[in-house]
């Protein structure tokens, strides 16, 4: 038959006891399983056939029978609510605490369901009232998640465990918490549940019914003396959560029992830089409200103006400015809030740090203003929004480098061009003599170079401080394009260094074959001597 069912399941099921007779009569086998593990005892027992379970345990029926996943037929009648199939099988003996594969007994069962009367059967015939299940659910956490609140009457009744814990830590109220049983948390309290216990990562029911919004239970909680600022693992406060969902009610809710808006979690954070790196406005106009602070930084020196620049968190960023944010407040590395704006192209919000007076040329620790990041970065529209500021175009950073060095060595020629036609001087020479052509020189970067030679009347062989030219450089790190377009603009094939050193001796030395080839037919002099009198060849 299809999935394995026989006459016998099927008139078991429907409580055909003269069929079920006539078939045990006619040799069918009492125990046949269906392709799920079922025999006739777990069909009858489903259905509440009392007379039909009771024929077919006489006939030999093995009540430990169980499915492919675990159920017995006490599960089966548990399941069904049918108290007269329960009480027949434990009267024949069967195993009252059995179990499936997850653990679950038929108690676990009637609190899933909600089932009273056979719950209280099985708590008089002493089942374990704790009974764990393969997560380590008692029939407790069960009722509470499912809202059963007269198993749960019943189960306190038979002194269940009120504070056990599942395998993660949960206890019954945690659960009821999260699930937004309000009325379940009150009477588990009513019962000496603690609302302050804690999970494995130390998560209070209050940090779980934050987490899943349920202010109703928050506010029970609250009245029943759960610690407001309670710290799980991470240092995470209910506060924090509230702020990183943005909950605007729960965070109000929350403050007005006491809760410190300016709590620190693992890495500082506040529920204000949390509010600010999700964008949530009414969050953070809340938190503001009830004074948080402006200026606490996180361990990498993040303000909450930070957090809203780098995360393009417009509303916030508005916000913050209006309450007083400093614009120009350095986080680590010297960073400010238009620093990571430039980094990140957050033109809208560098727009408002501007009109803030944010410093358009407030130096980072190694002497980058915004400008040099946006240039690196070839952030157009955002370098144009701070040249527009009043970024300084020739500022330079510790290694001397202003951001047309950075936009030449990065190959970003309209970036070249824009800082050009903003009084970028076209061959500024860092600390070393190093210009903005020697870096595209190096990186190959053509394009550029032509914006720089071509388009603004850069120096084709402007030398650093040991005399090295754009060829030199190019020569060195075996660059073959940029050699063509430094000899083709007339690149001195012959300059020399401070150690009197020519193109051809740097390819040389190198071992750039090709390189050697294109400076001689460009009429590179293969006898000159350098300072300690050798020869290219040498």
């Amino acid at each position: 038959a299809r999935n394995n069912i026989t006459p016998l399941h099927v008139a078991a099921k429907w409580g055909m006891l003269p069929v079920v007779q006539k078939l045990i009569e006619n040799n069918a086998e009492v125990d046949c399983k269906t392709r799920d593990g079922l025999t006739p005892l777990h069909c009858a027992s489903r259905s509440g056939q009392y007379a039909v379970v009771d024929q077919l345990l006489t006939s030999g029926a093995s009540f430990g029978m169980k499915s492919r996943s675990g159920l017995s037929a006490l599960h089966m009648a548990t399941q069904g609510d049918h108290v007269d199939c329960a009480r027949l099988l434990l009267v024949r003996g069967t195993n009252i605490d059995d179990t499936t594969i997850d653990l679950l007994t038929p108690l676990h069962v009637a609190a899933h369901c909600g089932y009273t009367r056979v719950a209280k059967l099985l708590l008089d015939h002493r089942c374990m009232v704790n009974a764990r299940a393969l997560n380590g659910f008692t029939p407790l956490h069960i009722a509470c998640k499912k809202n059963r609140i007269r198993v749960i009457e019943l189960l306190l009744q038979y002194s269940c465990a009120i504070e056990a814990t599942t395998e993660s830590g949960l206890t019954p109220l945690h659960v009821a918490a999260f699930m937004g049983h309000t009325n379940v948390a009150v009477l588990l309290m009513q019962h000496g549940a603690n609302p302050n216990s804690p999970t494995v990562r130390s998560e209070t029911p209050l940090h779980l019914a934050v987490r899943s919004n349920q202010v109703e239970v928050v506010r029970a909680l609250l009245r029943s003396n759960a610690q407001v600022d309670a710290r799980a693992k991470d240092n995470q406060t209910p506060l924090h959560i509230a702020s990183r969902l943005g909950n605007a009610e729960m965070t109000t809710v929350l403050l007005e029992a006491g809760a410190n808006p300016d709590a620190t979690c693992k890495d500082n954070y506040t529920a204000l830089h949390v509010a600010a790196r999700e964008g949530h406005e009414d969050v953070a106009a809340v938190l503001l409200d009830n004074k948080a602070s402006l200026q606490l930084a996180t361990k990498k020196g993040a303000t909450p103006l930070h957090n809203a620049a780098k995360y393009d968190k417009i509303g916030v960023a508005k916000l913050l400015l209006a309450r007083g944010a400093d614009p120009n407040a350095r986080g680590r590395n010297g960073l400010t809030p238009l620093h990571l704006a430039a980094h990140y192209n957050r033109t809208s919000i560098a727009a408002a740090l501007l009109e803030a007076k944010a410093n358009a040329n407030c130096l980072a620790s190694n002497g980058y203003t915004p400008l040099h990041i946006a240039a690196r970065k070839n952030h157009l529209d955002l370098a144009r929004q701070l040249m527009s500021g009043g970024a300084n175009t020739r500022a330079e950073s510790k290694s001397g480098f202003a951001p047309l060095h950075l936009a030449a060595q990065e190959g970003h020629p309209e970036m070249c061009a824009a800082l050009l036609s903003s009084n970028a001087a076209v061959d500024q020479a860092s600390h070393n003599g190093i210009t903005p052509l020697h870096l595209a020189a190096q990186e190959d970067r053509v394009t550029s170079a032509e914006v720089l030679v071509v388009q603004h009347g850069g120096q084709i062989d402007p030398q650093t401080k040991a005399g090295y030219t754009p060829l030199h450089t190019a020569c060195f790190f075996n660059q073959v394009n940029m050699i063509r377009f430094l000899l083709r603009h007339g690149a001195g094939v012959n300059a020399l260094t401070q150690q009197k050193f020519t193109p051809l001796h740097v390819a040389s030395q190198q071992g750039h074959l090709q390189v050697v080839y294109l400076l001689l037919e460009a009429g590179a002099d293969a006898n000159m001597r350098n300072a300690v009198s050798c020869l290219p060849s040498c």
